[in-house]
């Protein structure tokens, strides 16, 4: 679940910054979201190597996997596709832009004489908008595809261990039977 409230965050801060909006998402908000995912999806590594799925290396099972979810899983994760491919695409344009008292700049390199060189290079505000836009869906699309992948491996692990506990016929280790009054 945190995975996905990440995501969203990540989402709509890559949303917020598409072409016909060109809304500025604000730092404070896409970078915190971006190391909480890193560690989400370091968590669902470590909880999907735990079970044997990830460890025998059957990429198709994850692909069963998939197609057992519910229906309105799936699409959530469609959705969260298109939108992550479609922020990623428009992202080509990233340049890390400046703004400073001298006016709007981004570092272009150029081969010369002496080998490769930063020069500074001018750019008007429509400009730097555009390439800020694309860097910032460029910061929030790839921590995004990172909490996709992490939620799914999360469920595709623990449905990994419910069959597992089920193939050994009984409750799973560690678990007490439950007593009825």
């Amino acid at each position: 679940m945190a995975a996905w409230i990440l995501c969203g965050v990540e989402l709509l801060c890559l949303a917020a910054t598409a072409p016909p909006l060109r809304w500025a998402a604000p730092v404070w908000l896409w970078a915190p979201a971006l190391g909480a995912i890193l560690l989400i999806f370091i968590a669902a590594l470590a909880r999907s190597w735990s079970v044997p799925l990830l460890r025998r290396g059957r990429s198709p099972e994850l692909l069963r996997y998939l197609w057992l979810l519910p229906r309105s899983v799936r699409l959530c994760y469609a959705v969260a596709a298109c939108l992550i491919a479609v922020g990623l695409a428009t992202g080509g344009d990233a340049a890390q832009v400046r703004k400073d008292d001298s006016g709007y700049s981004w570092m272009k390199r150029e081969v010369g004489e002496h080998g490769r060189t930063l020069v500074r290079t001018e750019i008007s505000r429509a400009e730097y908008d555009r390439r800020r836009g694309a860097e910032v869906r460029i910061f929030t699309g790839v921590p995004a595809v990172f909490a996709v992948l992490g939620s799914f491996l999360v469920l595709a692990s623990a449905a990994a261990a419910s069959g597992a506990a089920d193939a050994e016929g009984g409750p799973r280790r560690g678990s007490r039977p439950r007593r009825r009054r």
